[in-house]
């Protein structure tokens, strides 16, 4: 059965022996040659991993037994053909979503799939859309569905992202998507048999700076938290809810685990973030320079000439107690997320956020050289977004 993953992977870099190897060029991208491309990459032909910009990640065992592989052609209102590839497996540690352009060029990249997956596209109002579906199971039988709406045009942004069913052995709730216009997105939510969300709505409007439609309310998602936490059962089926069963799943034991030396789980200090083995990491240090009344964790990569800094604040108090720079812009998901804009400070950019949830709270100030931003920019931003905290 397919497992629920909590925690959102960064791929690990890998790197290969420096002989020269000339990539055969790619005369004509379609559905079967890129099917081809990403066969040979799944068989461990890391050239073709490359020109996917690593959509497999090799420093898990490699592993060929994909249940589906799905490619479809798009063609934007902009006359721009992208190709959105789907790899679903029986383990969800190595389910793929990615877009790439005619000229494979990674648009896009989503590594948090879940369970039994599906793959589609449709317009509408002119606007083109891929739809992802998933389906898998928390706690051996409840059964979850989530859907995904992905904007196509210049570019691929995942625009809507949320819960459409829960079922327990007693009853079957349903968020079902009523209204899709250019501001918002409207659902209604109902059930088999009456209960608390029967004949509720809900409004995601788009947050023009996430580029991706939030709701006030969570009414569903909450619901859904509440029952799942409260359903007394012991799972026999493994979950997937950290990094160490991520690797049980995949037959890595801890005392031999690569990902061991390469990432933080930090379980005492109440949170968790996924980096690679070029990071180096000084505990409970004092946040100088930028929080002087705070200490915490630095990580740091003098590759990259990045740093991030990590400490755990009062629930009463914001980040503004400790910074001088207002976090003017908002985000709710499973996490209340405030952060800023990029900010340019001599050499550097750097970028506050303020990550909440019950009674926690955690200050992450992220700080990159700014010649060497663009090209890590993607890793950045994956860094940032496996920030997973204990509520």
């Amino acid at each position: 059965m397919h497992k629920l993953i909590f925690l959102t992977l960064l791929s690990l870099l890998v790197f290969g022996c420096k002989k020269t190897i000339k990539e055969r060029p790619i005369n004509f991208l379609n559905e079967n040659s890129l099917r081809e491309i990403t066969v040979k990459a799944i068989n461990g032909e890391r050239i073709y991993n490359d020109s996917l910009k690593d959509l497999i990640d090799y420093s898990l065992p490699l592993n060929s037994n994909f249940d589906t592989l799905k490619i479809e052609k798009i063609n934007t209102p902009l006359n721009k053909t992208l190709f959105a590839l789907l790899i679903e497996y029986p383990n969800p540690v190595y389910n793929r979503f990615a877009v790439y352009d005619s000229a494979l060029h990674l648009i896009l990249m989503d590594k948090s799939l879940n369970g039994k997956i599906g793959l589609k596209t449709f317009n509408l109002n002119n606007r083109q859309f891929i739809e992802i579906d998933e389906s898998f199971l928390s706690k051996d039988i409840l059964e979850i569905s989530r859907v995904s709406l992905y904007r196509a045009d210049s570019t691929v942004t995942l625009g809507f992202r949320a819960y459409t069913k829960f079922t327990t052995p007693t009853n079957e709730y349903y968020q079902i998507i009523t209204e899709i216009s250019p501001d918002r997105i409207k659902t209604n939510l109902t059930s088999i048999k009456r209960s608390f969300i029967s004949d509720k709505s809900e409004i995601f409007t788009l947050d023009n700076n996430q580029k991706n439609s939030l709701s006030q309310d969570h009414i569903f998602i909450n619901f859904i938290k509440k029952q799942v936490s409260g359903f007394k059962r012991v799972a026999e089926k493994p979950e997937i809810t950290d990094q160490n069963s991520v690797l049980q799943s995949v037959g890595i034991t801890k005392e031999a685990d690569i990902i061991k030396a390469t990432s933080n789980i930090n379980s005492k200090s109440g949170y968790y973030i996924t980096i690679d083995e070029g990071w180096k990491e000084i505990r409970n240090i004092s946040l100088y320079g930028f929080a002087n009344k705070l200490r915490g964790n630095k990580y740091y990569n003098p590759i990259m000439g990045t740093n991030i800094f990590i400490a755990q604040i009062p629930g009463k108090d914001s980040a503004e107690v400790f910074v001088k720079t207002r976090l003017l812009n908002v985000t709710r998901g499973i996490y209340r997320v405030r952060f800023t804009n990029k900010i340019e400070q001599r050499k550097f950019y750097v970028q506050y956020f303020e990550f909440s949830c019950g009674e926690k709270k955690y200050l992450m100030i992220f700080e990159a050289s700014k010649y060497t931003y663009e090209k890590y920019k993607t890793t950045y931003q994956d860094i940032i977004n496996s920030f997973v905290m204990e509520c």
